[in-house]
C-alpha cells in the first residue's frame, strides 16, 4: 500500500510501519576543553591512554634503543675504536625520540572548524607533526571508525579515528587514536557546524512522518468503510 503527499507529491510506502531515527546526544568530554562555539574551538589530550598510543609506544621503543646504543657507542668512542660522530649522532636521535615522547604526552590537540576549513594543530611544544588544514569543499559529513589496530589488537578500550567524508566516497583524517566518547563528541559537534540545520530539519522530518501516519490510517479506514459498503447484505 502507498499515500501520496499531496504538499510534496511524493509517494511513500505504508504497508510497514516505518522506525523513527533517534538521535544520539553524546555528553562533552571532562577534559575535553570548548575554547569558543564560534569559530568552534576544541582542545585536549591525547595521553589519556598512553598504553594504547601507538605514536608513544614507537617513540618510547625509539628512545629506549638509541639511547643504549648512544651509551654503547660513547664507550667505543672512548676506547678509539669508533669515531666520534657515531655517539653524536645517535645522542641527536635519542634527543629526538625523548622529544617526540615529550610532545605525545604533553600537548593538546586543537582543532578549529571555519567556514571553509578545519585546523589541526599540537600545541604549546613546537610539534613535529605540522599543523594540518582540512578544506570543507565536498565535505558531507563526519564519522567515527575503529582503528585496524584496535580491530585487531581487541583493545580493551578501542581507538577510534574522525573522518571527514566527501561526496565522491573518499575522506580525510580529522583526528586519530581517540576513546569513543572522545571521537563521538568531536564527530557530532562538527557535523553540528557543518549542518546547523540539522535539529530542525531532523524534527520537521519527525512531524511530517505523524502526519503521514495519521493520513494513513484515515485512508485504512476510508478503505474498510468503502469494502463495508459494497459488501452484499442478505
Amino acid at each position: 500500500m502507498v499515500a501520496l503527499c499531496e504538499q510534496c507529491s511524493g509517494i511513500f510506502d505504508i504497508s510497514h510501519p516505518r522506525a523513527k531515527a533517534k538521535r544520539r546526544k553524546v555528553r562533552r568530554p571532562p577534559r575535553l576543553r570548548l575554547h569558543s562555539e564560534d569559530p568552534l574551538h576544541l582542545g585536549f589530550r591525547t595521553n589519556f591512554r598512553l598504553d594504547k598510543s601507538e605514536r608513544f609506544q614507537s617513540s618510547a621503543i625509539l628512545s629506549g634503543v638509541f639511547s643504549l646504543m648512544t651509551l654503547l657507542m660513547t664507550g667505543l668512542f672512548l676506547e678509539g675504536e669508533v669515531p666520534i660522530f657515531l655517539p653524536l649522532m645517535f645522542v641527536m636521535m635519542a634527543i629526538a625520540a625523548i622529544y617526540s615522547l615529550a610532545t605525545t604526552a604533553y600537548n593538546q590537540t586543537h582543532i578549529r572548524m571555519e567556514d571553509d576549513a578545519i585546523h589541526v594543530s599540537r600545541a604549546p611544544l613546537p610539534s613535529l607533526t605540522q599543523a594540518r588544514r582540512i578544506a570543507l569543499d565536498g565535505v558531507e559529513y563526519f564519522a567515527v571508525e575503529e582503528t585496524a589496530a584496535s580491530q585487531r589488537e581487541g583493545y580493551d578500550t578501542p581507538r577510534y579515528h574522525v573522518w571527514a567524508n566527501d561526496a565522491d566516497a573518499s575522506r580525510r583524517l580529522i583526528s586519530g587514536d581517540l576513546t569513543e566518547e572522545y571521537a563521538s563528541y568531536i564527530a557530532g559537534r562538527l557535523n553540528q557546524r557543518l549542518i546547523p540545520d540539522e535539529a530542525a530539519n531532523s524534527a520537521c522530518l519527525s512531524d511530517s512522518q505523524s502526519d503521514l501516519d495519521d493520513y494513513s490510517l484515515e485512508l485504512l479506514q476510508d478503505a474498510d468503510d468503502s469494502q463495508e459498503m459494497s459488501r452484499p447484505k442478505f
